[in-house]
């Protein structure tokens, strides 16, 4: 870590206990609202740990919805919500591909979870009104597509 780096992360120091909190309350909203959807939340916290609450990742059930990940990305994207991919599977990155040759179909296991990955806000910033943008998209996406609504995605 650099000089700098160090000087802007002590100040920072003083909030990480309530940042976490907030992160914990957006947590646990989420796997509230997002149940019943066709998608697994992220397991829970292991007995004696402390997660950092960092990414909150869900696993689309695509043999229960009529769209991709990059479609469901998509209509987030449409309604305002960021979201990401965390993680593309290695060997379908450009380097990976054309270094060694990788293609689809080699590691079907690592591309099978990145197919299905999505990574949605998970901010100390978010307010309670975003929170519920970010679920009602998530929901209205997802319950339109298991519906086989072609316009939900």
């Amino acid at each position: 870590m650099m000089d700098l780096q160090a000087a802007l992360g002590i100040h920072q120091l003083a909030r990480a206990e309530a940042n976490l909190e907030r992160r914990q309350a957006i947590w646990r909203r989420y796997d509230e609202a997002f149940a019943d959807l066709p998608l697994q939340t992220p397991a829970p916290e292991e007995p004696g740990t402390r997660h950092a609450r960092h990414l909150y990742t869900v696993m689309l059930d695509l043999e229960r919805v009529t769209c991709t990940r990059d479609e469901v990305l998509l209509a987030l994207h449409r309604r305002k919500i960021g979201s990401g991919v965390h993680y593309r599977a290695l060997h379908l990155h450009p380097y990976y591909r054309e270094a060694h040759g990788y293609e689809r179909g080699d590691f079907p296991s690592s591309e099978w979870i990145s197919d299905r990955t999505v990574s949605l806000p998970l901010s100390p910033k978010l307010t309670d009104e975003d929170v519920e943008d970010v679920v009602d998209a998530l929901r209205s996406t997802l319950l339109d597509a298991s519906r086989q609504q072609q316009t939900a995605c």
